[in-house]
């Protein structure tokens, strides 16, 4: 490491470390960090024309990461002194709902960590209250006044005036989104509906042509029972919606919530493959969700890949990819570390199902 480096001494990877491996970091699957994620022009001049604009447009909006993410605070002396540090801890203290931005700390909502490092460690306790403090409840406006002094520091100038002007607007842009939500939710299912409407007419068509009852494995019958259930999905996921909100909870918070819930009553072991096929196929939609994810995590190995497959695996999890977002998620990871065995990837293609699969932002998805 050099003296320049974000890093210079390894201080800051060991706390990561060490959160990671905690109860409260061990659930993260991806981690963010602004030096290593945004390409920095170090040495001065060496950043290329597309890594600029790249950067520029991070800059504009890597707001929002801090108010949707779990937020890990590395708390030395310099850290109230600086702009970006500490805008960084006021979002992550703050949630979001349909009224702006509400305080985040001591409630089912709170999502930040700090971890005092450096010379902040004698006095760890008294250095993260004054944080809590000094941030957990001030308002858009309050943290503008605060970060717009002269006494808050920043290394371009330009990025505080950049971002100033949306902080004090942040209430507005946060009610604005939240506003499109319910028009958002009530226009999918509609569609979904629509769709299995259309399905169903086509089912009974057909049925009424050939004067017989259309079986399991009809293309048909099929895609009505894959309309059917995204119906279901989209019910599901507006209703959620609307309980979270009625609670005061982000949904995504709400879902963690359930999901840990969950994970506390399902006694099984997650290297238990036959169980967790069980889960995926037959279990409640948490269950169902949890063993995709657990299946997705032994699918990294080869062995594990061809025993997932024996137990009949990849068709429930074929199923998931079009279940609740959470479910999609999973199952998305769980059927792209299959794949890596030709084995699997021949029968995704014998269910329909291969040729509809492409590497998308989040991994693996099925349209």
């Amino acid at each position: 490491m050099q003296p320049d480096d974000p890093d210079p001494d390894g201080e800051q990877l060991k706390a990561l470390k060490g959160f990671l491996n905690s109860p409260g970091g061990k659930k993260i699957e991806r981690v963010w960090i602004d030096s290593a994620c945004m390409p920095q022009d170090l040495p001065k001049g060496s950043r290329s024309a597309e890594d600029t604009v790249a950067f520029k447009g991070m800059l504009k909006e890597v707001n929002r990461l801090y108010l949707g993410t779990t937020v890990l605070i590395l708390l030395d002396l310099s850290y109230v002194s600086r702009f970006w540090t500490q805008f960084e801890s006021w979002l992550a203290m703050q949630f979001a709902m349909p009224d702006g931005l509400r305080p985040a700390v001591g409630t089912k909502n709170q999502r930040h960590h700090i971890i005092c490092i450096q010379n902040a460690v004698e006095q760890s306790a008294l250095f993260e209250k004054a944080l809590i403090d000094m941030w957990a409840a001030k308002t858009p406006q309050q943290a503008h006044a605060f970060l717009s002094k002269p006494d808050v520091t920043v290394t371009n100038q330009s990025d505080k005036e950049g971002q100033l002007p949306k902080i004090k607007a942040l209430d507005t842009t946060v009610q604005a989104a939240f506003g499109d939500i319910p028009r958002l939710l009530e226009d999918e299912l509609a569609a979904s509906e629509a769709a299995a409407k259309r399905a169903e007419v086509e089912l009974a068509a057909w049925e009424t042509e050939n004067d017989a009852k259309a079986g399991e494995g009809n293309r048909l019958k099929t895609a009505a029972r894959q309309a059917a259930s995204a119906v279901a999905a989209a019910r599901m996921a507006k209703e959620e919606y609307a309980q979270a909100i009625s609670a005061g909870l982000v949904p995504a918070m709400m879902k963690r919530g359930q999901a840990l819930a969950e994970e506390e009553e399902v006694d099984t072991s997650l290297s238990d493959v036959p169980t967790l096929v069980a889960l995926a196929r037959d279990g409640t939609d948490g269950e169902k969700e949890r063993a995709a994810a657990a299946l997705a995590n032994l699918a990294h190995n080869a062995d594990n890949q061809v025993a997932i497959a024996k137990a009949g695996g990849i068709a429930p999890l074929v199923a998931l990819a079009r279940g609740t977002n959470g479910q999609k998620e999973q199952a998305a990871a769980a059927l792209r570390n299959l794949a890596a065995n030709k084995t699997n990837l021949a029968a995704m293609k014998d269910l329909g199902y291969g040729k509809q699969l492409f590497f998308g932002f989040g991994g693996w998805t099925v349209p």
